[in-house]
């Protein structure tokens, strides 16, 4: 259940820096709101699946450090 949290976290972030990307664009503003919308939505996600697959890297890769250095030294 800890891990919902975690991504819910992460798809906040990834919804934040999206919607602080679109706020800061330079470009000129479309005119149909869905298709910023699904811009927006689409970014979001792609934010959010990068951002997951660093985090779970790290902390896969920490755990199975801890794990061997415990066996290690234990």
């Amino acid at each position: 259940m800890r891990h919902v949290f975690i991504l819910l976290g992460i798809y906040g972030v990834g919804l934040g820096l999206t919607l602080f990307g679109a706020y800061i664009d330079t470009d000129v503003p479309q005119s149909e709101h869905i298709s910023l919308g699904m811009e927006i939505v689409c970014m979001s996600l792609i934010v959010f699946g990068l951002l997951t697959g660093i985090f779970y890297s790290l902390f896969f890769t920490f755990m199975g450090l801890k794990r061997i250095l415990e066996q290690r030294f234990a």
